[in-house]
């Protein structure tokens, strides 16, 4: 019940932050528009072949992403506590939270890479060594699998890393302390809750791109398939928008309720 009623009070805040997702839908599209490798789209630096332009458009998109992020967790954290501003104060809060967000996602993103790129290794190490070495290739895929898992071990410890740094302004380290102590003690809830996030994103992306399919064969008859591009653009963006707004105050909601519950009974 406490997973519920924290994705229901992701969409309850979801749903009263559409200013808040147009922002995010604007700085979707730009970098879309910069990094998109796609002929219908004239893009003044479309080619993803300068590794530094790519470079370049990762740094800008990670940095306001997390920027972003920070404002997201300030509107998410007053909206359940009953406190909803609306829009008024979230760039200041961007700016607030900011170095915090950012803090968290360097010094996460490093296990996370290192745990991936093992995992891809691993892998591919096993696909290559199949034909030949049946055993090196069992052991090389067992491996992986054991990499795939401890990577999102990890990934569920650390989750709540994001908010609790924005809900109780911790430092980097300490807010990703507590986020190893607070899922550790509630491990299957915290995946229980990731799961539904995604669950929910994959079938509203369903209904919406069903929706785009009937759309496109309207276009089609109209003789507009041309232009069916920017629909889709459009359409990936807003979502993208939509779900990022949406899982990040669920995880909000999620660490709030049970903080007020850690702290009755403590």
């Amino acid at each position: 019940m406490r997973v519920i009623r924290a994705v229901g009070q992701g969409f309850s805040i979801t749903h009263k932050g559409w200013p808040i997702i147009a922002v995010i839908f604007v700085f979707n599209a730009v970098i879309r528009f910069f990094s998109a490798p796609n002929e219908d789209i004239p893009p003044y630096l479309k080619s993803m072949g300068d590794w530094g332009i790519a470079a370049l458009i990762f740094l800008i998109m990670a940095i306001g992403a997390n920027y972003l992020l920070a404002g997201i967790q300030a509107f998410a954290k007053s909206g359940i506590q009953g406190r909803h501003n609306g829009f008024k104060g979230f760039f200041g809060n961007c700016k607030r939270y900011f170095f915090g967000q950012l803090g968290v996602s360097v010094f996460l993103s490093l296990p996370f890479w290192i745990l991936g790129f093992l995992s891809v290794a691993l892998v591919f190490g096993a696909m290559t060594t199949y034909g030949n070495y049946a055993v090196t290739s069992a052991v090389l895929g067992v491996s992986a699998a054991v990499m795939v898992i401890v990577f999102a071990v990890f990934f569920t410890m650390t989750s709540e890393s994001w908010a609790i740094a924005a809900a109780d302004e911790r430092g980097v380290f300490r807010s990703i302390g507590r986020s190893l102590a607070f899922c550790g003690g509630r491990f299957f809830s915290v995946i229980g809750l990731l799961l539904l996030v995604f669950v929910l994103s994959i079938a509203i992306s369903l209904i919406v791109w069903i929706s785009y399919a009937f759309i496109l064969q309207g276009l089609r008859q109209l003789g507009l398939e041309g232009r069916a591009f920017i629909l889709r653009e459009v359409t990936g963006c807003a979502l993208n928008a939509y779900f990022f707004l949406f899982s990040a105050s669920s995880l909000m909601a999620y660490y709030l309720n049970n903080r007020k519950e850690d702290e009755r009974y403590n």
